[in-house]
């Protein structure tokens, strides 16, 4: 099952028939065992879904047969036999339509398949590295630990105590005040902050662009319907995070990838249309951030956030290659901001459930001794464009469901925290600022911190 050819497509109940024992290990490596009940439940359905399909098209046929005989015969008796093969089919026809929007509700609890190259397994020590790049200040007490944790990896030995950035910047962020105002993991930005989450911002954007992924730059909206927004995230992981506002039936939006793709539903292009890629930035607000008691202070784990996102839809057999270029690409971005990275292929227990693969970019904080993701990149394969019917026209008359690929461009609150950490100059107790980052900065190049 894990030749990407026969797992593009999502998984639906109809094609898992034949398929069941090697699905449900997918479910188990994918740490999904509790879908199992559901997965067994539509088999049931559809089984039943086949049994009543086949009596309404043996009864519609019944039908046809006695009108025909009652045009060569006139025969009254037959209207009456008609009339109540009639109301039998209109049952029928419920049965089936009832059973078909059950099997479609099931079918949004099932995880896509996984690609042979996921680890199989969760937690930190799962991953896979594939690639890193610059050297990570390492503060000499802790260079044992290091190469420990990261062996063979270069790094840069400095003999000050790393500082975190909440010590550094605390003053420009007031979280106490914000959660009086909202709830907890909400913050204010002040001063030089302000300006340095809208340069990475722009610097994002016109990095991207450059790289060729600015076919259409978008502001999305903020806020979609629920309807739409169950067509693309998988809610039995990520109901919990999103903010509702139920008089409205609207949500908040988590991720503009959402609202991105949403942009596209029901579209059919034309062969040459593809790839289209996307730079859009939007706000994004989660209701859970993240693991309790994790990044209490500072902005690393926050209820909102700004993020540069791209996005790529593409025709079929092009996505594998698209991540691993933005993969690339996102981690020379990283670089020209003086942060050194990572990139890992996360394990199967701890992925996106609509990805065939994805693959994190960790930056390094210094003060934590570690990587810490800041980016995720995934192939949904066709498991959203089925869903919103977003489709490319092939020979014959055909039509072929688009691949998608999301990815992090710029988690902007995150990489203020990774610059600040990664640019202290504890001999004038300043940030300094990335040089790309000057041009967006309105004179400011470094951020005095003090005592």
């Amino acid at each position: 099952m894990n030749d990407y050819l026969e797992v593009v497509y999502i998984p639906r109940i109809k094609d898992l028939v034949n398929k069941v024992e090697e699905y449900k290990q997918c479910l188990i490596q994918r740490r999904a065992e509790s879908i199992i009940p559901y997965f067994e439940e539509g088999l049931k359905k559809y089984n039943d879904w086949k049994k009543e399909n086949l009596q309404l098209q043996k009864l519609r046929e019944k039908l046809n047969k006695l009108s025909k005989e009652y045009n060569q015969t006139k025969n009254p008796d037959l209207i009456y036999e008609s009339t109540k093969i009639k109301h039998e089919i209109k049952q029928k026809l419920e049965r089936v339509r009832k059973l078909e929007e059950e099997i479609k509700k099931i079918e949004l609890l099932l995880p896509n398949w996984l690609l042979e190259d996921v680890p199989i397994g969760y937690g930190e020590e799962q991953v896979k590295p594939i690639k890193y790049v610059g050297k990570p200040k390492v503060w000499k007490e802790k260079i044992n630990n290091f190469e420990l944790m990261y062996p063979n990896v270069e790094y840069e030995v400095i003999s000050y105590k790393p500082y975190h950035h909440y010590n550094l910047v605390g003053k420009l962020i007031d979280q106490e005040k914000a959660g009086d105002i909202a709830i907890s993991r909400f913050y204010y930005l002040f001063d030089e902050l302000v300006l340095l989450n809208f340069a990475i911002s722009m610097y994002a954007i016109e990095f991207f662009k450059d790289k060729g992924y600015g076919d259409k730059l978008m502001i999305t909206p903020y806020l979609m319907r629920r309807s739409v927004e169950e067509k693309i995230t998988y809610f039995e992981a990520f109901e919990d995070t999103i903010f509702e506002i139920e008089k409205d039936n609207l949500l908040l939006i988590p991720s503009s990838e959402h609202s991105i793709i949403a942009y596209y539903k029901d579209t059919i292009f034309n062969p040459e249309d593809l790839p289209i890629r996307i730079i859009a930035w939007t706000p994004c607000f989660r209701r859970e951030a993240g693991a309790h008691g994790k990044d209490t202070r500072g902005i690393f784990r926050v209820r909102q956030f700004h993020k540069v996102e791209l996005h790529s839809i593409l025709k079929k057999d092009e996505d594998i290659h698209e991540i691993y270029k933005i993969t690339d690409d996102v981690q020379e971005f990283l670089l020209s901001l003086g942060i050194p990275n990572r990139a890992v292929i996360v394990p199967s227990g701890d992925m996106d459930k609509r990805a065939l693969i994805q693959i994190d970019i960790e930056s390094w904080f210094p003060a934590q001794g570690k990587y810490r993701e800041t980016h995720s990149i995934a192939t949904l394969g066709t498991w959203v464009s089925e869903k919103l019917k977003i489709r490319y026209r092939v020979p014959k008359g055909k039509k072929e469901l688009t691949r998608n690929v999301y990815a992090t461009g710029a988690a902007v609150e995150r990489l203020i925290c990774a610059i600040v950490e990664n640019h202290y100059n504890p001999e004038d107790k300043t940030i300094k600022i990335p040089k790309p980052l000057h041009k967006y900065m309105m004179g400011v190049k470094e951020i005095y911190v003090g005592d």
